[in-house]
């Protein structure tokens, strides 16, 4: 998951994906990128992605090659002239010229219903008030299409905005939780100890998730990387911590030194622990039940086809910069709205 600056780092391409389990590039108009240069990301500003299977498996290294994408949403035949719905009740279409509205009616009444159901967009935000996704997905274009973005590159976007909102079950019993633990909102973050991306957002996830006083909480979910070589044992120790219930302070050691890792290591970062009891840690450590939690986790990661670290889940949402720059409040707020 990447944030609106390394959209410029990457040679204006931008994530794209048009059903869960799959995530390919398509470009971004330059006119988008100039507005969106405005907007700060709060959560995942860049992540470390697995090198692909022709390329060298360097620590930290970003695939940026542009992939051909095909749309996998279909597209609705146009009504004709006089069925045409030119309202959108709820969407803001202040910034839009007159030729722009004119091209987001045909593209609402074109685009399915962002929640599933066999009409358009344009019938979803008249006859169906509940489909907050149908709402979000029409703002989305309006915006878009102010921003000077052409249909085709809206078109494109439009599969990854749907997929993102369309929430996924991820098992979270019995695993790391900041916050109260019986919050509304639920935020997954799947990291890897060796990621420095993962390190960057640690405390930025937790700071946004103090801002809402108990009605949002977090969730660590283990993703160690094939790629780095001491992520997978890091994690073994900072789930022997868990067993103590000291896991944010090994978590925070650990990132601490990230580039410092040996076994050695962790052992002294857990001495550092008040309160740990040491020869325990030192069993768990080397445990199977330890080694097996960590597995368990990549294996819930894998069935979501988690392309990098840190990935974010707002209730289940993939948080995704195309809405609302990937501010974790925004989807936050989204997510109690619901």
């Amino acid at each position: 998951m990447r944030c609106i600056r390394e959209l410029f780092e990457v040679g204006l391409t931008t994530f794209i994906r048009p059903k869960p389990g799959i995530t390919v590039r398509a470009p971004v108009s330059l006119a988008l990128m100039a507005t969106l240069s405005a907007v700060v990301a709060t959560t995942a500003c860049t992540a470390c992605t697995p090198p692909g299977p022709d390329q060298p498996d360097t620590s930290g290294a970003s695939r940026t090659e542009p992939v051909r994408h095909k749309r996998e949403r279909e597209e609705l035949p146009p009504p004709p002239a006089e069925q045409m719905i030119r309202v959108a009740k709820g969407v803001d279409l202040g910034k839009l010229s007159e030729t722009q509205q004119s091209t987001f009616y045909t593209m609402i009444n074109t685009e399915q219903s962002a929640c599933d159901k066999p009409h358009s967009l344009a019938t979803s935000l008249r006859e169906d008030p509940d489909c907050r996704n149908s709402l979000i997905v029409a703002q989305f274009i309006a915006d878009r299409l102010a921003s000077g973005a052409t249909p085709s590159d809206v078109k494109l976007d439009i599969d990854q905005v749907v997929a993102a909102l369309t929430p996924f079950e991820i098992p979270t019993e019995g695993r790391p939780v900041y916050g109260n633990e019986r919050a509304p909102v639920t935020v997954v973050v799947f990291a890897d100890f060796e990621c420095p991306h993962c390190k960057m957002e640690a405390p930025k996830l937790r700071k946004a998730v103090q801002q809402y006083r108990g009605q949002a909480r977090l969730v660590y979910l283990h993703f160690p990387l094939r790629m780095h070589a001491r992520a997978e044992v890091a994690s073994w120790a900072t789930e022997a911590a868990f067993r103590q219930g000291k896991f944010w302070e090994m978590h925070d050691l650990v990132f601490d030194h990230q580039t410092q890792l040996e076994d050695e290591d962790l052992e002294r970062y857990a001495a550092q622990i008040p309160g740990l009891d040491l020869a325990k840690w030192k069993a768990d450590f080397q445990s199977e039940s330890s080694k097996l939690a960590v597995a368990k986790d990549r294996a819930i990661g894998e069935s979501l086809d988690i392309q990098g670290t840190p990935a974010v889940y707002v209730n289940g949402r993939h948080v995704t910069p195309l809405l609302w720059g990937g501010s974790l409040e925004a989807w936050i707020d989204d997510a109690l709205r619901r």
